[in-house]
């Protein structure tokens, strides 16, 4: 396998990425292609793409949250029929060490089990970047805006810190999703899910294990 970065120009490789994005994630948690496209071609956003064969079989969007000390994780999917071959594990792998090399901390926003539908496989997801040197934002009641304007989706935070930082300030998490919520989602000023999560942030946050 190999994991390589995709430019714009490589068009039938990117048709095959998007393929597996629309497969692989439900239209309230999917930006549209055309933002997508905008944002690699601005440099805000990388993609890179595994491939076995030359055939993609999983892909992984970073988005860079320029003046912080955090990459986003922003999509992470595997081809369906090549799922359980140790495909994500390798490509997580991938995506950590790139962030290191940036001096930033991997972060991922992740469906909260205690909500929604198919609490295992949310469990499954969790457990997966836990068992991957993720750890928990402890606390944040994080919410992902409806990206179709349907409904939002209540998550954690995660992220793989680039040391051995064991808590953040109050502050910095504030900053942090004022900084997800302005540049990923284009929301700034007054909005009840941003105010909600800033309520969740306690002086000092963890980085801790999840609890099931």
């Amino acid at each position: 396998m190999e994991i390589t970065k995709i430019e714009l120009d490589q068009k039938g490789t990117l048709d095959e990425v998007f393929k597996i994005y629309q497969n692989s994630f439900p239209a309230n948690e999917r930006q549209s292609l055309e933002i997508l496209k905008i944002r690699l071609k601005e440099k805000k956003e990388v993609l890179f793409a595994a491939k076995i064969n030359n055939e993609v079989v999983g892909i992984g969007f970073l988005f860079d949250l320029l003046g912080s000390d955090f990459l986003l994780l922003d999509y992470l999917a595997i081809k369906e029929n090549h799922r359980g071959k140790q495909i994500g594990e390798r490509l997580f792998e991938f995506l950590k060490s790139y962030s290191k090399s940036h001096h930033k901390h991997l972060l991922m926003e992740v469906d909260d089990p205690e909500y929604g539908e198919d609490k295992p496989s949310r469990i499954k997801r969790i457990a997966f970047y836990q068992k991957n040197g993720a750890y928990w934002l402890k606390d944040v009641k994080y919410i992902l805006p409806a990206l179709d304007g349907s409904e939002h989706t209540e998550q954690i935070l995660m992220l793989v810190p680039t040391n051995s930082k064991s808590k953040f300030s109050g502050e910095e998490i504030k900053a942090l999703v004022k900084l997800l919520y302005s540049e990923l989602y284009g929301i700034s000023g007054e909005n009840s899910d941003f105010n909600l999560i800033l309520q969740s942030v306690t002086d000092s946050v963890l980085v801790s294990p999840y609890c099931y």
